[in-house]
Parts: C-alpha cells; sequence; structure tokens
C-alpha cells in the first residue's frame, strides 16, 4: 500500500462531515504515533484527511501508522502490568513479603509438647481447628500447658 492509498482509505472510510478544527501549528505540533492514533479514532472526517495528508508528507504508510499504534499500545499494556506488578510487590511488602501470608487462625489455638529428633521435648503452636502447627507467635503470652492434644505431657 503506499502513501497516496493512505490518504484515499481515509477520504472512502470518513463519514462525517463537521467543523471540527485544529490549526496547521497545533497538527504539525503532534508526533506521528499520536497522528496515527486520532487519525484511527477521529470521526471527523476534514482532521482525519488534513491528519492522514501530514502524515504522507511525513513518510507514514498504512502499515506503518498500525505498526506505531501496535508497538504503543504495547508499551502502554507493559506499563499497566508493571505498575500492577509493582502494587502487587509494595502489598506483599506491607504484608511481610514474599508473597506468603498465614491467616491467623480463627476456631483457636494451644500450645503442644512432644517428642522431637533425639528424643528433644518440643513445644509448638498447633491451630485447634486443623491440628496444623502455626507460628509459635500465636501462643506468646499463653502458659505453656498441653491439655489441648493427646499424647505427653508435662
Amino acid at each position: 500500500m503506499n502513501r497516496t492509498s493512505l490518504l484515499a482509505i481515509v477520504t472512502l472510510l470518513s463519514g462525517c462531515n463537521s467543523t471540527y478544527s485544529v490549526s496547521d501549528s497545533e497538527l504539525t505540533a503532534k508526533s506521528t504515533v499520536t497522528l496515527c492514533h486520532e487519525l484511527a479514532a477521529s470521526t471527523y472526517e476534514q482532521y482525519r484527511i488534513r491528519a492522514a495528508a501530514l502524515l504522507v508528507k511525513r513518510g507514514a504508510t498504512a502499515e506503518k501508522c498500525m505498526r506505531l499504534v501496535q508497538a504503543d499500545n504495547a508499551v502502554a499494556t507493559g506499563i499497566a502490568v508493571a505498575a500492577v506488578g509493582g502494587a502487587a510487590v509494595a502489598v506483599a511488602a506491607n504484608n511481610g513479603g514474599g508473597g506468603y501470608y498465614a491467616p491467623r487462625p480463627v476456631y483457636g489455638i494451644a500450645w503442644d509438647q512432644f517428642y522431637g529428633q533425639g528424643h528433644n521435648l518440643i513445644w509448638r503452636c498447633r491451630d485447634r481447628a486443623t491440628g496444623r502447627f502455626v507460628d509459635d507467635y500465636y501462643c506468646a503470652g499463653m502458659p505453656m500447658i498441653d491439655t489441648a492434644w493427646p499424647g505427653w505431657s508435662a
């Protein structure tokens, strides 16, 4: 597709006649990428014709405009993804980092005393609802009495 076909396509596809006006200096101050975006989005016939003529003077073809718009949209998408990723990192950092969040046990917690390797006595904090170990700080401040779990107790 050559440069004159870009102008012809714009002329054929534009359907609205309007009084929307932009000065020549405003139009020429816009970047080629901006003009390509506006050419694709505008419904004002005269503006589209003038923008297409300026793009042709700048050496932009329809294919080049499409590539520029696609590349610009990809950059914008990358920026948005980076912003969302940055927000996720910030949330993780505020929740202790590492992307790991251990929810507080709902039903309750209790100390459990048991034998570990080498027959050493170990105190660990457990979730009463699931029996799973939780971080010991959940049981901090509670007396180390093993009345909730069956087995050996002190």
